[in-house]
């Protein structure tokens, strides 16, 4: 498994991934900024599954 490592588009030094009021995102100890997860911007949120409600099948 390769481990994927991601830097700072301005200076190129290697990021930190800090979890912040139940997001993720990334932070460079060199600029003193965040940078945005763009993996995760970039996706679609998935459609929620609709609950299909089933009715009692009777034997004939």
């Amino acid at each position: 498994m390769a481990l994927q490592t991601n830097t700072c588009n301005c200076c190129g030094t290697s990021l930190l991934r800090h979890v912040r009021q139940g997001g993720v995102y990334w932070f460079c100890s060199s600029c003193w900024q965040e940078v945005p997860v763009l993996s995760s911007t970039l996706l679609p949120r998935p459609e929620p599954i609709p609950n299909v409600a089933r009715t009692p099948q009777t034997k004939s």
